[in-house]
């Protein structure tokens, strides 16, 4: 495998390693804003946010394992 090859791989499984992270962080987020009874307007935006931006990982992650 040449260098290139070789740190492109690399590159790509920093890449889904970070896109994991991010996405459990996301839910942990989502869970911590779960438990109180009722939220602020900005608890409920920053969970649409969340939501959001779990779902653009996701298809990030399809696109990394479909390429």
């Amino acid at each position: 495998m040449s260098k290139l090859a070789s740190r492109s791989q690399k590159d790509r499984e920093y890449g889904l390693e970070q896109l994991h992270r991010e996405h459990q962080s996301l839910e942990r987020r989502l869970e911590s804003l779960s438990r109180p009874p009722m939220l602020s307007a900005e608890e409920e935006a920053e969970v649409q946010e969340i939501k959001k931006r779990k779902l653009a990982i996701k298809d990030e992650l399809m696109a990394f394992e479909l390429s």
